[in-house]
């Protein structure tokens, strides 16, 4: 099954896992997404958009697939244990902003949030975070 992007003419395989539908990303967010010792080849990879799917990056053929596992971060949209990175640059989870809403009542705005944690305000999403950005 292939995907076709609107914006170009570009195709999206589906993942060899699951068939759900990917995104490109590029290949210095998946240098600094995987754990040590798991090798990129030239390929342009896919993120898995499916929550429930264990495959984080799959290469277009399917023959290459890094897991949710392989991975330093974990990505915010799959089925991952607490806490679930909600800003990658800042290292901010959903557990942080939680607290600062719900116990410590500092936050009640997007712009409290982002003054008292650092959410929202970095400029690494390319490498930080598994998606690119």
């Amino acid at each position: 099954m292939m995907l076709e992007l609107s914006a170009n003419s570009n195709e999206i395989s589906a993942c060899p896992v699951c068939n759900g539908t990917g995104q490109k990303v590029r290949k210095v967010t998946v240098e600094h997404q995987v754990q040590p010792g798991i090798e990129i080849e030239g390929e342009q990879l896919f993120l898995c958009k499916t929550p429930d799917c264990k495959v984080a990056y799959y290469s277009r053929d399917g023959k290459k697939t890094i897991l949710q596992d392989q991975l330093i971060s974990k990505i915010w949209f799959k089925n991952v244990p607490p806490p679930v990175p909600i800003c990658y640059c800042a290292n901010v989870t959903d557990e942080e902003i939680l607290y600062h809403v719900a116990v410590a009542k500092c936050c009640s705005t997007l712009d409290d949030i982002k003054k008292h944690t650092g959410a929202n305000t970095g400029r690494e999403c390319l490498t930080k975070n598994p998606a690119g950005g």
